[in-house]
């Protein structure tokens, strides 16, 4: 019967792997039997030797990694020497935790500081409460309301201006016109009004800047207009200044030849004027104490 390379490779593979394993197995328990320690004989001490000194030290030398290390005996001429090192001992206090003083605890409140001494019992919290109670809201209690920063009094202003249809008025006619309507020369070199307090209830301007008069020369001054104004915030009655002011106006302009417009220097008629007064009586409403 023949057999060809496979069959003969299925046939002595199995029987080649088994004779390896085998003799790996035998190889492995004969080494097992070879292994012996090597030990320096000169580190283990002798049965009977009495002039050497034998501590524990020198009974495990031997079984250390490196051998062991050297001691060596030293005399007591040796130790007289000067040696940096500290030779005597040095007796320290034991210290336990029960000698050590207690720690004083402290409780920090703001910025002050409350020293509470051992065995003594801690205050209740009326003190905290007393301090911040100016601060902290009461349970229970809406917060104190804090002080509202006072806002700026709201102002209004009435203008009216009396423009020259023609020629300018002449500063010396126009101050007759002015002191006959109890009018007087003031601060800020410009005319006022003046109420029974002193105070100005409306005041006269020239139109042509600075708006200042002169009385030197009040006979070669002239102007193409005069402007009259009133503070509405600061009168009692606003109504009353009103139409004092518009009698002087009138007067101007009758008498020197002018025309008399608001504040935008449109003509005034009579529904102008009343729409003035009723803008000075929301602003009483409004702004009422």
């Amino acid at each position: 019967m023949d057999f060809d390379l496979r069959q003969w490779l299925l046939i002595l593979g199995p029987v080649f792997i088994i004779g390896v394993l085998l003799h790996g197995y035998l190889r492995m328990r004969a080494g097992q039997n070879q292994i012996r320690m090597k030990l320096d004989k000169s580190f283990l001490t002798d049965t009977g030797d009495e002039d050497v000194n034998v501590d524990d030290l020198s009974m495990f030398k031997a079984e250390l990694p490196n051998g062991g290390a050297r001691v060596i005996n030293a005399s007591e001429d040796e130790l007289d020497e000067d040696v940096p090192v500290l030779m005597e001992s040095v007796d320290l206090p034991s210290i336990s935790a029960i000698d050590l003083p207690e720690p004083e605890a402290e409780q920090f409140i703001d910025d002050d500081v409350i020293d509470i001494v051992p065995g003594t019992e801690i205050a209740s919290a009326d003190i905290v409460a007393d301090e911040v109670a100016d601060e902290e809201p009461v349970f229970g209690k809406a917060p104190p309301a804090r002080k509202q920063e006072a806002l700026p009094k709201p102002e209004k202003f009435v203008v009216i201006n009396v423009l020259a249809i023609d020629d300018p008025f002449p500063g010396q006619r126009l101050l007759e016109i002015l002191v006959e309507s109890n009018m007087t020369l003031g601060e800020m070199d410009i005319f006022h009004h003046l109420l029974e307090t002193g105070e100005s209830a409306f005041s006269l301007a020239s139109a042509v800047e600075p708006g200042t008069f002169d009385m030197k020369v009040m006979d070669t001054f002239s102007t193409p207009g005069v402007t009259l104004f009133m503070r509405v915030h600061e009168l009692l009655d606003p109504l009353k200044v009103l139409d004092e002011m518009l009698t002087v106006a009138d007067c101007i302009a009758l008498e020197l030849g002018g025309e008399i417009r608001d504040e935008s220097r449109s003509v005034m008629t009579s529904q102008t004027i009343e729409h003035c007064r009723q803008s000075i009586r929301e602003f009483q409403f409004k702004h009422s104490a």
